[in-house]
């Protein structure tokens, strides 16, 4: 039983759980439980979160395992339906037996998947995951479903789940079933009783991929256009074959010729256009493609393949489908920049797998929109559909890499949305590149690169940081970097940012646990256990300041708040905070190294204070008219405390700071000394805690200093508070 996903930007944004058991009425409210008679056991539906991975992974093996009846979904597919909520699971005790993927075009709901294992079929379990959905969308007007007459028996199971036959459909896939269109009824008046749905994009495809669908499904090499059928983009478009087409099969064997033609007729044509009009883009897309490649063209392959081209562009197509790669990647660049002709310009020429990319573009296109990064010239991008020219620029052939073992890396990549970044200069230049996907609490990175720049070293750091606070973002305790072509560059920065090598990867232990030794320790167990590496034993309660800290940069985002670690408050003034922390933000690029540095150097009076290190410092933002109220917005290791002259700091130290000779000078006490804080692991809060909620933790019997001027000890339990305060950790995490 399937039906076509759609990208939708509707979002079912509250989890939800009801139990049941058979021959009962359902909880009236998912969220309420309710527990009645059975024969049986008690059963449980839930909607599935993106976080529960595990639960996600056993979904997509049922799916598959019934993938003949269900068709092709890409694991892609259940990780996003679980992020909107579309995704509920039946659980027997703690296994689930079955699941529901659904989706909301329109006004109504749309069911993708149901699955139940054939064990539990005949139970009830199908019905009750179907009154489910229904429950928790009744503002909309029905749910529909399509389903081939040709499964045996079809019409009694969704008649026994209440379902009435709607309406008659054709299958998109390669044989064009016969289907049937179900509905449930929610019982409001519906003027649009129309089923119909226009395609969203329509898809010119060339003949090696016609004859992957029509005339060889079963060839090995077919399986790479199978990606076409998969609902979530069969859905989104519809294939059509360009008039050019038959100058491409003219070039095939006579006795292939008639059964491409059959074939090719079984998709939608596009109308006639004006042949001198066509000919003229030809005329131009030639021109242009040899004065960046002389000798094209090579064979009547290559002429036919700008004449479908042109045909497409001229029928105002959009996406031309092919895997041959000299019309990818050479070709298509060259296209794109043909801004004098709009109707070439706006083709993009991508294979089956980017095309996923390319549906998700069009949906979703601000998430693919450059954006600086931490306030420097440089940006970071999500890749698009037409980003493979890019990264193979990337190709490590000093390590023995080939361009084919990156090619098929890539195209894997291509199938699982927003997973690949791309970092670029000013100039637009790329030099770094990195993709991750989350499974099973693992942040897994199997492509991390860095270009020759002359920030390398500190774009490398830039970026195994950027994977830890990924990972914790996504609630992932543990990055693996799978990479087997990384640079010497990249292994010694991962070495220095505290990843550990075992076997043939990197890891990073991501801990996001305020507490105890105990309670770090035993996170740290469960991330291991995630990994499938050797644990390590508990740590001991009172660590000394030096081994605190040394844990803390290896498991960031972890606090032991029970050793010897001191805390401080240290107020600093708008302006240097902008600068050093990008807090608050600025208008002008901040200073690349400073921006993206992972260490930071922070000046005062050099007089006797509080102050001393290995400790931990949180930043209290001065009041400020155009800023705001007074508040804490983050915090450092104070790794170090370096005294002495302002020429002797700033030659030192200047690309770690923001200030200048002069201004170090200003800092300097009657005896001309300075104090250089020595910073990292700066982590800033995603909301600032107000002196107002500090003044509250004072009230409530926490200690601290009343004013915050010069550095000021703070102790380990109003630490604790501004933490939770400022970063959301629950309070299961701490003591």
């Amino acid at each position: 039983m399937f039906e076509e996903l759609e990208q939708r930007d509707e979002w079912f944004d509250s989890s939800c759980q009801v139990s049941f058991e058979r021959n009962r009425e359902p909880a009236t409210r998912m969220g309420h439980t309710s527990s009645v008679a059975s024969t049986s056991a008690i059963y449980v539906v839930e909607s599935v979160p993106e976080s529960d991975t595990s639960t996600i992974e056993r979904l997509i093996e049922l799916g598959n395992g019934s993938k003949k009846t269900l068709g092709l979904l890409p694991k892609a597919a259940y990780h996003d339906a679980a992020q909107k909520g579309f995704l509920y699971t039946v659980r027997e005790g703690a296994t689930p037996i079955g699941y529901t993927l659904f989706r909301l075009p329109r006004n109504e709901v749309a069911i993708t998947h149901l699955c139940v294992l054939p064990e539990y079929r005949r139970r009830g379990v199908a019905q009750e995951l179907v009154n489910a959905v229904s429950r928790n969308h009744q503002g909309r007007i029905g749910i529909r479903v399509k389903c081939r007459d040709d499964y045996t028996e079809i019409q009694k199971v969704w008649r026994g789940l209440g379902f009435k036959e709607l309406g008659r459909a054709k299958g998109r896939g390669k044989d064009n079933a016969p289907m049937t269109v179900w509905w449930l009824d929610h019982g409001h008046p519906d003027l649009f009783t129309s089923l119909d749905e226009a395609p969203v994009l329509q898809v010119a495809i060339d003949v090696n991929i016609v004859m992957d669908l029509k005339l060889r499904p079963k060839h090995p090499t077919s399986e790479r256009s199978q990606v076409l059928l998969a609902p979530e983009v069969d859905s989104n478009i519809e294939l059509v074959v360009p008039r050019g087409l038959e100058r491409d099969i003219e070039r095939h064997p006579e006795n292939l010729r008639d059964r491409l033609t059959s074939a090719a007729n079984t998709f939608k044509r596009p109308p006639p256009q004006d042949s001198s009009r066509v000919e003229a883009l030809f005329d131009q897309l030639l021109r242009a493609v040899r004065a960046r490649i002389p000798t094209f063209p090579k064979s009547p392959q290559d002429t036919g393949d700008l004449w479908q081209l042109a045909e497409s562009a001229v029928s105002g197509l959009q996406v031309f489908l092919t895997w041959d790669l000299r019309l990818r990647n050479d070709v298509a660049p060259i296209v794109l920049q043909m801004e004098n002709v709009p109707e070439l310009s706006r083709l993009r020429i991508i294979d089956p797998d980017h095309l996923v990319i390319h549906l998700d573009e069009l949906a979703h296109a601000a998430a693919y929109q450059p954006r600086a990064l931490e306030g420097s010239h440089f940006s970071t991008e999500l890749a698009g559909s037409e980003s493979e020219a890019t990264l193979m620029a990337f190709l490590n052939k000093t390590a023995g890499e080939s361009a084919k073992e990156l090619r098929e890396r890539l195209h894997g990549l291509a199938k699982i949305i927003r997973s690949v970044s791309i970092v670029r200069d000013s100039d637009r230049t790329p030099v770094g590149c990195s993709a991750s996907f989350v499974e099973n609490g693992v942040l897994r990175v199997p492509l991390l690169r860095i270009a020759d720049h002359k920030i390398a070293e500190t774009m490398a750091r830039r970026l195994l940081w950027d994977l830890r606070v990924a990972a914790r973002e996504h609630g992932a305790k543990v990055v693996k970097i799978e990479d087997p072509y990384l640079t010497p560059l990249l292994s010694r920065a991962a070495s220095h940012e505290q990843y550990q090598h075992i076997e043939s990867h990197w890891y990073a232990w991501v801990i996001d646990t305020c507490g105890s030794g105990l309670e770090v320790s035993t996170a740290v167990a469960e991330a291991h256990r995630l990994a499938g590496v050797d644990s390590t034993s508990l740590l001991a309660p009172g660590l000394p300041a030096e081994v605190a800290a040394s844990y803390e940069r290896a498991w960031w985002p972890a606090k032991i708040t029970d050793s010897g670690l001191p805390h401080f408050a240290v107020a600093i003034r708008p302006s240097w905070s902008a600068e050093l922390f990008g807090r608050p933000a600025i208008l002008t690029p901040r200073s690349a190294e400073l921006a993206l540095g992972r260490e930071q150097v922070y000046y005062r009076s050099g007089h006797n204070s509080t102050l001393s290190a290995p400790g931990r410092i949180l930043w209290y933002l001065s009041k400020d008219p155009r800023v705001g109220p007074a508040q804490f917005i983050g915090t450092s290791l104070l790794d170090a405390i370096e005294t002495g002259t302002p020429e002797q700091l700033y030659q030192a130290l200047n690309h770690f700071g923001v200030f200048s000779l002069r201004d170090i000078e200003e800092a300097a006490n009657k005896h001309g000394l300075v104090q250089a804080l020595r910073l990292s692991d700066t982590e800033m809060f995603p909301v600032g805690v107000r002196r107002k909620s500090y003044d509250e933790l004072l009230e409530r019997g926490f200690g601290g200093p009343r004013n915050i001027l010069a550095p000021a000890r703070v102790p380990r339990e109003t630490f604790e508070a501004i933490y939770k305060l400022g970063t959301g950790v629950s309070a299961g995490k701490s003591t």
